[in-house]
């Protein structure tokens, strides 16, 4: 299929060019392709261990500033970890795109095609949570002025939401790494797979 140069007002008539497509078919594929129990597994133990930590937090630290600073203190090294974390991904990715391997076919259900989701959907989540985190970054450094002007806003009118979002983006983060560990061990099997080829 041969790209159509626009010019002027350009007017869809497929879902080739449309925006989002590509990051649409990535996520489809790899819901399409992971199990239950990876599933299952990759989320609950995630959410498992940012309840038991938000929970301790919530107990024993009794100032709202020092919880946003705990956040945000885990926020600043997730997101040098998983920025590493990207870059891995990436690399693997173009390392099996390089291969040029003719048992791995591109099917519908080929392996390749397989391969390529995980790592893509890999990629496109930690770089959302890069961007989030960026924002989140940025944002952070104003409520600590916020909370000055507004006394009113202690107790657990801040506490829970701050312990509910903290232990949200601890899962996010962790499922980050959980899919690029998974990711690595794909990888060990690939390699292994082409060297016996």
């Amino acid at each position: 299929m041969e790209p159509k140069r626009r010019t002027g007002k350009y007017k869809e008539i497929d879902d080739y060019n449309k925006l989002g497509r590509d990051i649409k078919e990535i996520f489809r594929n790899y819901k399409k392709y992971i199990t239950k129990t990876e599933s299952r597994l990759f989320l609950g133990i995630p959410v498992i261990i940012s309840i038991i930590i938000f929970c301790y937090l919530g107990f024993f630290e009794e100032s709202n500033t020092t919880l946003l600073s705990h956040i945000v203190e885990m926020n600043q090294v997730a997101l040098t970890v998983i920025a590493i974390l990207a870059g891995f991904n990436t690399t693997s990715l173009s390392i099996i795109a390089a291969s040029n391997n003719k048992k791995l076919s591109i099917s519908n259900d080929g392996v390749l095609r397989q391969l390529t989701t995980f790592f893509s959907f890999a990629i496109v989540v930690q770089l959302l949570v890069l961007i989030a985190g960026i924002l989140f970054s940025i944002i952070s450094k104003t409520l600590d002025d916020v909370s000055l002007f507004f006394t009113f806003l202690s107790g657990l009118t801040v506490k829970l939401p701050l312990l509910l979002f903290g232990a949200f983006w601890l899962t996010l983060i962790l499922f980050t790494i959980i899919i690029s560990i998974r990711n690595a061990t794909l990888l060990y099997r690939y390699v292994i797979f082409v060297a016996d080829d």
